[in-house]
């Protein structure tokens, strides 16, 4: 395992599976609403100061103005548009994934842990990944070969022996029908987040400034999922103050009336453990261990996004095994070993899919006099370059290309790279076949 970060992964995987074992003995309580608003509140808040933070500490020790990072460029990325969600600007985009993307997922989430089992709505997030992965083969982002064929059928299997077992205690569901339109709200708003979290890319001016310093991207990560954060906390009021209206009655309206009757002791709730476990250690520390592996990744073998896929069974995992450990909810043992089984090994299937499809190489440039100062940049907005470096000989640019399949590689290469006004020549040296590189 060639880059320490995929730890920091796993440790965030786990903690997010802790989640339906700490809100399992609040639901009887205190609202689902409470336990979100507090949660994703207090950390946009705390995600905010940490960004302020690390840029003062930054600016601190900056060697030149120009390794500042300045608060005007972070929120003047607010306003950029992005061009991979429908133009939107930035901001308007952020507050998307905020409440849709966020908000309501756990919503959804934890309306099915309260109504059905924390087994069954563990089902979600073995859905999304189906979704996700046909969404994949649609775009032709990715294509579904033997591996991931075997790794979504074992994940289908799974969730079988899941519902299987749930139907022999159907009787002590709540509200069966309901809790399944939960369920599906929770993974139709997690495939939401999950593609949508893809969309965004750094404008130019942004990767100049990566370039001058790399901790700009740290401080830009936590400072937009603040926004995420807090965005999608400010939708909600309304939200509820429009499923409050509604005539019809529902769950969703019973956690509202309630919600907004628990602020005359907020801070009672604030100090449960429960609550400061749940917003310390199954939000803010989870989310900083994926912006460290993100902002330090090395991809040596597969990239970030891959090992991202690679581990997404992590979390149902511990929320289906912790369930029956602690919760004592029933599972019989010999299925519960079934599918802790084929979930680990579609974790496998999984690898080597990534692993088959991964192309890695390096790529010649060789370009007209005079276009050197715009080209690496304009290169580096493509996705699958990770590396710009010039040379000085025959060639002028090395290009280190990291892409999920020949397929894209050949499209980066055909379509993008030969697009460019003023590159005359393309020769790929592909890593495997290399030991050493002599340019000359």
């Amino acid at each position: 395992m060639h880059n320490k970060y995929i730890i920091h992964l796993i440790i965030a995987s786990i903690l997010w599976g802790l989640v339906p074992i700490l809100v399992y003995g609040l639901f009887a309580e205190i609202s689902i609403l409470m336990i979100i608003f507090l949660r994703f509140f207090i950390s946009g808040v705390v995600f905010l100061c940490l960004s302020l933070i690390y840029i003062y500490f930054n600016n601190k020790s900056a060697t030149d103005e120009k390794s500042k990072i300045k608060l005007k460029d972070l929120m003047k990325s607010t306003l950029n548009k992005n061009k991979n969600f429908n133009n939107m600007y930035n901001l308007l985009y952020y507050s998307f994934l905020g409440f849709f993307g966020i908000i309501l997922q756990i919503i959804g989430y934890f309306l099915a842990l309260k109504t059905t089992s924390i087994a069954f709505t563990m089902i979600g997030f073995q859905l999304s990944i189906i979704l996700i992965a046909f969404y994949e083969h649609g775009v032709n982002s990715e294509k579904l070969d033997f591996f991931k064929f075997l790794y979504l059928l074992i994940l289908i299997f799974s969730i079988g022996i899941i519902i299987y077992v749930k139907l022999q205690e159907s009787n002590t569901i709540q509200n069966p029908i309901m809790g399944i339109f939960y369920v599906i709200l929770f993974t139709a708003s997690l495939t939401f987040l999950q593609i949508g979290l893809g969309k965004e890319s750094y404008t130019k001016s942004e990767i100049k400034l990566i370039n001058i310093n790399q901790n700009y991207k740290m401080a830009r990560m936590m400072f937009r999922i603040a926004l995420i954060f807090l965005t999608g906390i400010g939708i909600m009021f309304p939200f509820l103050i429009i499923v409050d209206s509604v005539p019809v009655k529902g769950d969703l309206t019973n956690e509202t009336t309630l919600f907004f009757n628990e602020f005359t002791y907020l801070f009672q709730i604030l100090m449960r453990w429960e609550v400061l476990f749940l917003i310390v250690f199954s939000t803010i520390v989870p989310y900083v261990l994926f912006f460290m592996a993100e902002a330090n990744w090395s991809p040596y073998e597969l990239t970030y996004n891959q090992w991202i896929a690679i581990i997404a069974v992590i979390e149902p995992i511990c929320g289906i095994f912790l369930g029956v450990l602690i919760i004592n909810e029933y599972f019989p043992t010999e299925y519960l070993i079934i599918v802790i089984f084929l979930l680990i090994i579609s974790i496998l299937f999984r690898y080597a899919h990534e692993s088959k499809n991964k192309v890695n190489a390096f790529l010649l440039i060789k370009h007209k006099f005079g276009i050197l100062k715009d080209l690496p940049l304009k290169l580096l907005k493509f996705n699958g370059i990770c590396c710009v470096s010039p040379l000085i000989g025959k060639f002028d640019l090395l290009l280190n290309v990291k892409t999920n399949s020949i397929k894209d590689f050949y499209y980066l290469i055909d379509t993008q790279l030969r697009s460019i006004e003023g590159i005359t020549n393309i020769e790929i040296l592909f890593i495997k076949n290399i030991n050493k590189l002599d340019i000359t």
